[in-house]
């Protein structure tokens, strides 16, 4: 992710962003990792703490990483109470961010989940959904204990790592976590021939047909290998809106 295929540097957001990761990673001497894209992107972005949650099912979320004990205790206050950012920024399948939970709007927009987030010292939270297609794969949430909203000249930088985050989860389905290229390249013969029907039955380019691959084999938790198999067989074909058949 360096350079460009012309040689040119790829100077970018997502470039960027994965460039501190791997700097993050050699600092704590460890693979690349989704908690060493947390600890970059908390000293990145400012923010006190950061979590990713992965689905595990129709309305349900489960830590995956947090980076201090705020983040979860953020994450069991909307399992407690049934409301929050998280859920809200899952419903609409697009980011939220709070810069003050005192606020009006958001006493009225999460009446109980607002004021126990204050309690317990976070003001600020930024909630951004990991989704491919309609796939929903997790979370990232960012958070502050003063009441700052997220400068929108970092609003790139975090959508880059939720990127990089999205990538990260999915690479663990396909046993590839911690490989520092984080590419879209095809693993076997069948997962290839399987990337290439989904992308015709899509209707899209093969790196997006792959990414619907891994998300649909991240969300039913099964190997990639098998679900490449099953639509090489005709047992499963995507469907333009997001399912399978």
């Amino acid at each position: 992710m360096e350079a460009s295929q012309d040689g040119r540097r790829d100077d970018t957001p997502l470039s960027r962003a994965w460039s501190r990761v791997k700097d993050e990673a050699r600092l704590l001497r460890s693979a690349v990792t989704v908690a060493a894209l947390c600890d970059s992107a908390v000293a990145w972005l400012g923010v006190a703490g950061a979590c990713v949650l992965v689905s595990t099912g129709p309305g349900s979320q489960e830590v995956r990483v947090a980076t201090d004990d705020l983040a979860t205790v953020l994450a069991e206050l909307e399992v407690m109470v049934g409301e929050g950012p998280v859920r809200s920024a899952r419903e609409l399948g697009s980011p939220v961010l709070v810069g003050d939970f005192d606020g009006v709007e958001q006493s009225r927009r999460w009446p109980l989940y607002a004021p126990l987030a204050v309690q317990a010292g976070v003001h600020a939270q930024f909630v951004l959904p990991l989704r491919v297609g309609l796939v929903d794969v997790g979370t990232v949430v960012f958070h502050r204990k003063a009441p700052v909203p997220l400068e929108p000249v970092l609003l790139a930088d975090a959508l880059a790592y939720a990127e990089l985050t999205l990538l990260l989860l999915l690479d663990e389905q396909v046993g590839t976590a911690g490989d520092e290229s984080v590419d879209l390249s095809l693993r076997s013969a069948q997962v290839h021939q399987a990337t290439g029907m989904v992308a015709a039955q899509l209707d899209v380019r093969l790196d997006d047909a792959f990414a619907a691959l891994r998300a649909r084999a991240f969300a039913e938790q099964r190997p990639l290998s098998d679900l490449a198999a099953d639509v090489v067989n005709r047992r499963v074909r995507f469907e333009r809106e997001g399912g399978t058949r």
